[in-house]
């Protein structure tokens, strides 16, 4: 793997805390939130959207090392309104909410009208693409695969980290319960170690043991020990819209087996959104959801590696920043 520019660096270093631990808020939903609005009747139009993102990345970003918006509703007005603080880095979404099913499998695909370097031009911290990826999947494996490296080729090029996110799917769309939670552990490991050899900075990626196989908390950290061994950059975990207890748990459990952080979304916040205007959304905003944000914080400061003491990377300053650097970089 190439060793890092000093824009990754300085990206890195701005979305995690003195130790290098990421403790991101991901508010980059697009389609869910529409959904979620939807469900209580609120129409989800634009304004209200934005309204809702401003809304909890106002009241979250004080707290957070970083946070992950969208290029539609959340990342420009989230600057221009001051919502998103100064101290706290950001990450934008590169690619269009959902996918393209074509003969079963999944294919992700990039925003029309947006790019890395439109990323890098606003000042974020790091850009996001979003995979649906299954490795026995071989011919959408493939073209998900070439736009991994298209990506991380521009940000390599612009010297600005990539978080990759990757979300599995069954092999079978037929198959029992049962079977599909069996298969999601191996497809979680096998995507990470393939995906993790391209020039990914940090990967976002599901608990690998489903909660619903009511696995022992050993059982928990075994799997993530395993995603740790696979995975050739820190790696940080996404919540996947489960219960805040259930998420907390994982996060602990990942972290003691080698994550680096947590970039969680609707198990902190769901509420700020499924919630209708009033008295009892204001107070979940301004008092339960920062409460799930500083006990995932505490977690996370206890438990996790930072960034820079995974050892498949190179961060010494001295090698980065040799004299004469500047004659060089570009």
């Amino acid at each position: 793997m190439a060793q890092l520019g000093i824009g990754k660096v300085r990206g890195l270093a701005t979305l995690s805390d003195g130790g290098g631990r990421f403790h991101i808020l991901a508010c980059d939903q697009r389609g869910a939130i529409r959904r979620m609005m939807s469900t209580i009747g609120i129409e989800p139009t634009y304004p209200r959207v934005v309204a809702a993102k401003l809304d909890i990345v106002g009241s979250l970003s004080p707290v957070a090392t970083g946070v992950l918006l969208d290029p539609e509703y959340g990342a420009g007005p989230a600057i221009t309104r001051r919502a998103l603080t100064g101290s706290c880095g950001l990450v934008v979404a590169v690619e269009e909410t959902g996918y393209e099913e074509i003969a079963g499998e999944r294919v992700s695909r990039l925003l029309e009208g947006w790019s890395v370097e439109s990323v890098k031009a606003m000042g974020a911290s790091a850009a996001k693409l979003l995979i649906y990826f299954n490795p026995k999947k071989e011919a959408s494996a493939q073209q998900q695969e070439a736009l991994v490296e298209q990506v991380a080729a521009e940000c390599r090029r612009l010297d600005l980290p990539l978080m990759l996110e990757c979300l599995v799917y069954p092999t079978d769309p037929n198959a029992s319960g049962d079977e599909r939670l069996r298969e999601r552990e191996e497809l979680v490991i096998e995507s990470a170690r393939r995906l993790s050899r391209f020039d990914v900075d940090v990967y976002k990626v599901e608990f690998p043991h489903h909660p619903a196989l009511n696995g022992s908390v050993s059982d928990w950290v075994r799997s993530c020990a395993r995603l740790t061994e696979a995975c050739r950059v820190p790696w940080a975990l996404l919540s996947a819209g489960v219960e805040f207890d259930t998420f907390a748990a994982q996060v602990e459990a990942a972290c003691r087996a080698g994550a680096s952080g947590f970039v969680g979304g609707r198990a902190i916040w769901k509420e700020a959104v499924s919630l209708p205007p009033g008295t009892e959304r204001a107070a979940f905003l301004a008092g339960e959801m920062v409460q799930r944000f500083h006990r995932l914080r505490t977690i996370t400061e206890q438990y996790a590696r930072g960034w820079h003491e995974v050892s498949s990377h190179q961060y010494r300053a001295d090698e980065l920043t040799p004299q004469g650097w500047y004659t060089t970089y570009s």
